[in-house]
């Protein structure tokens, strides 16, 4: 067992041309799959944690029934300032809470002296508020504090469509949670951008006591909570309900993830496509491996025959041949896996910017993760397209007749 290893290793190191092609194919498929799977794991991280700070925060409480029939009868299913007062004496005592802030959606007309557009409209406690969303940017005027009474911050979409400027004043125009129509002045202190232009060309933020007055309410549509850490997201989930149903509360509680159906979507689409670029990639790989294992078979033709006339059964010479693929994965993959690191690095330094997405209203700068996982995950897939490749013209080789073989010196 250990002499095979041995001569296998042997091998390897005297046919140096054809070990350097079959190591180039397996690191160019190695280096390859490291940065695109990076690639894809900074976009996802990325993605998740600008809609979790800009819109969607970790976790959202209702009140039970809100999402199927608040639609329907938007007085029945708000958080009274009752509920919100027993709710944050318990969200408060979790280590892992940053900050819980209230938020009262609505829709409405906002209209100056020429138009009117559709809107969705969030009342927002300012403070708070530019906490959780600190990926949302500022584009133009200045943020929303809680002493602009009658302020209100634009999507940059309705900011533009609209025509406005900042101080100037429009009127917003709502059904109230009675069924009844209300209007109120707002003053524009500044246009945003969350990153999705869907959202930028609708979006309007005001304070909470002015949107309490356009519904006729003191209620709230949810409480946002942010946490420490996005990876405690299940576990607090978990703890809030157990509280919850242990002090009696109507309540119902969301993550981020069972709210991000966009964030889904786009994760499906490109999981699709990097196991389509991955197939392509391995694929490619092997086939140079397993024709450049043949040209070692027809030239080491000789050399097989002599082994087997020494009375190598054809089991060994299958897997001499298997081991040095075995060794060549090996050595491909490392040196893969560490121009690989060097190539990531090197680009996320280079901060180079991608195009504006589909659908998005940000540029995003190129950044690929090196995570253990993707490593070795990687460094075993090439080693294994190497094995795998070699089966056959190890098979090959076995199956050659001794005489013919020593006949071929």
């Amino acid at each position: 067992m250990g002499f095979r290893y041995k001569i296998a290793l042997l091998n390897v190191l005297r046919n140096r041309r054809r070990s350097i092609l079959t190591l180039l194919a397996i690191q160019v498929a190695v280096v390859s799959l490291i940065l695109f799977a990076g690639f894809v794991a900074s976009m996802f991280d990325g993605m998740r944690e600008n809609m979790i700070r800009s819109q969607l925060g970790h976790l959202q409480i209702y009140k039970s029934g809100f999402n199927q029939y608040g639609h329907i009868e938007p007085e029945k299913y708000l958080l009274t300032p009752e509920d919100v007062t027993k709710i944050t004496r318990i969200v408060h005592t979790l280590p892992d809470v940053e900050l819980m802030t209230p938020r009262l959606n609505f829709s409405g007309l906002l209209t100056n002296s020429n138009q009117s557009i559709a809107v969705v409209g969030i009342g927002i406690d300012p403070d708070e508020e530019s906490l959780l969303s600190s990926a949302i940017t500022i584009t133009k005027g200045e943020d929303l504090f809680s002493q602009d009474q009658d302020g209100a911050l634009l999507g940059e979409g309705l900011f533009n469509a609209l025509n406005t400027n900042i101080g100037d004043y429009l009127t917003l125009l709502s059904s109230t949670t009675d069924g009844s129509v209300n209007a109120i002045d707002i003053k524009v202190v500044g246009a945003i951008n969350t990153g999705l232009r869907d959202i930028d060309n609708r979006l309007i933020r005001i304070n909470l006591p002015h949107a309490q007055d356009l519904q006729y309410t003191q209620g709230i549509s949810r409480l946002v909570i942010l946490l420490s850490d996005t990876e405690q997201t299940q576990a607090t989930l978990i703890s809030l309900k157990q509280r919850f149903k242990q002090q009696g509360l109507g309540v119902e509680i969301k993550t981020w993830s069972q709210l991000a159906d966009y964030y889904h979507e786009v994760t499906k689409l490109f999981n699709g496509v990097f196991d389509f670029l991955q197939i392509i990639v391995l694929f490619i790989a092997a086939l140079s491996i397993a024709n450049t294992m043949m040209m070692a078979v027809m030239e080491r033709t000789p050399e097989i025959g002599s082994i087997r006339a020494l009375g190598a059964t054809r089991y060994e010479v299958m897997m001499l041949f298997i081991t040095e693929a075995c060794y060549l994965g090996l050595i491909g993959s490392v040196i893969g896996v560490l121009l690989g690191i060097l190539l990531a690095n090197g680009i996320t330094a280079a901060d180079i910017t991608m195009p504006t997405p589909p659908g998005s209203s940000q540029n995003y700068p190129i950044r690929i993760f090196i995570s253990w996982t993707i490593l070795l995950q990687t460094a075993f897939t090439g080693t294994v397209v190497a094995v795998a490749a070699s089966i056959y013209p190890a098979f090959k080789a076995s199956r050659l007749q001794i005489n013919q073989a020593m006949r071929s010196v």
